[in-house]
Order: C-alpha cells, then sequence, then structure tokens
C-alpha cells in the first residue's frame, strides 16, 4: 500500500513541477513620484519554448525549456500605487504595467540566488516608476 502511494506523490510532484514562489510588493509611481492607482501589472514566463533551437516541427522551435513553466500573476494597483505579486524564485519573468495616460512600461523582474528582487526596464525612460517596497 505504500509504494503505490509514494509512486503517485512523486508523479505528482513530477508533473506539477517544483517552482517556488515569493510574494514581492512592487510600488508603481508618476515621474513625479506619485502612486498611480489601477494600473494593471503582470508577471509571466519568457519563453516556454526555446527561441534559439534550430529544431523546427512545423513552424518554430519546439525544445520545451521547462515542461512545466511557472505560472503568471497579475492585478491592479491599489491606492497607494501598490500591488503584490507571486514570483518564481528560479527565473525571470516579464513584467508589463499598463495604465491610463502613460506608456506602457515594459520590463523583467528576477529574485537573484541571494533573494534580492531585481526589475530591469527594457527602456530607459523614466515614464512609470516600479520599484520594489
Amino acid at each position: 500500500m505504500r509504494t503505490p502511494s509514494a509512486i503517485f506523490l512523486t508523479l505528482c510532484v513530477i508533473l506539477g513541477g517544483c517552482n517556488s514562489y515569493t510574494t514581492v510588493t512592487l510600488g508603481i509611481t508618476s515621474p513625479t513620484n506619485e502612486p498611480i492607482q489601477g494600473a494593471t501589472v503582470q508577471a509571466s514566463p519568457m519563453y516556454f519554448f526555446n527561441p534559439t533551437d534550430n529544431n523546427y516541427i512545423i513552424v518554430g522551435p519546439y525544445d520545451i525549456l521547462e515542461p512545466f513553466p511557472a505560472k503568471s500573476d497579475s492585478g491592479t494597483t491599489d491606492e497607494n500605487g501598490r500591488i503584490d505579486l507571486q514570483i518564481v524564485s528560479k527565473s525571470p519573468l516579464e513584467l508589463i504595467v499598463l495604465c491610463k495616460s502613460y506608456e506602457p512600461w515594459e520590463g523583467t523582474i528576477a529574485i537573484t540566488t541571494q533573494g534580492k528582487v531585481t526589475i530591469k526596464p527594457y527602456k530607459n525612460e523614466d515614464l512609470i516608476r516600479v520599484e520594489v517596497q
């Protein structure tokens, strides 16, 4: 009876993946440092497939980088311009911030091996500020 339970548990871990997540609070502010309420913030895996793979089935690469990729998380900022997101600990995610009256902010968010959260914008424009709180 113990063997089937152990096999079932092992299969669940393998099939479900072993991603660990950390809650990260972000602050979204305007260039004048005013909190932006109601901004949509989304963190999602960057790649499901290897973008540099030369093996093609029909169109595009097919080598899977992560058979069970990290989950996405999203939401809207509160009246203080803050939002809590669940960020996977082992790989960077793409971070997108959308809000009225501002250009979209796009970049990456990752947790280093030392446990520090890093945020890097794709562009150097500071129309919207995204900071770890």
